[in-house]
């Protein structure tokens, strides 16, 4: 992938962030977690921690006119977990526009109905 400029950063933020807002709208999205998994980010987690800017939600890099796009989310048991990701990625699609995006959205946790929000099944 092309490694982006200052402004380039400035931008991916930007969407990032947008991004993040667009996907928890999606009906069954509970939480977005870190993009990559912390072992993978040990670096980046590093970084986090000296900085205390936390790890980005939604990774979005640009490689020519394309965006790839990787999230991950948590989601509730009202709907099956494949439609939310689905959704997801339909939803991030139409935010970018007409610009071609590839989309990864892994689901991390599933949360049955019964199960209080900030506890894991």
């Amino acid at each position: 992938m092309n490694q982006p400029s200052a402004s380039g950063d400035a931008a991916q933020g930007a969407t990032a962030a947008e991004l993040r807002e667009v996907i928890l709208a999606v009906d069954g999205v509970t939480e977005v977690y870190p993009a990559r998994p912390l072992w993978q980010t040990i670096a980046g987690a590093a970084r986090s921690a000296v900085t205390g800017d936390p790890l980005p939600a939604v990774l979005v890099e640009f490689a020519g006119d394309t965006a790839h796009v990787r999230t991950r989310i948590g989601v509730s048991g009202a709907r099956p977990a494949p439609d939310v990701a689905r959704s997801v990625a339909g939803a991030i699609r139409a935010h970018l526009g007409p610009r071609p995006a590839t989309v990864q959205v892994q689901i991390v946790q599933v949360r049955s109905e019964a199960t209080p929000a900030g506890e894991s099944t």
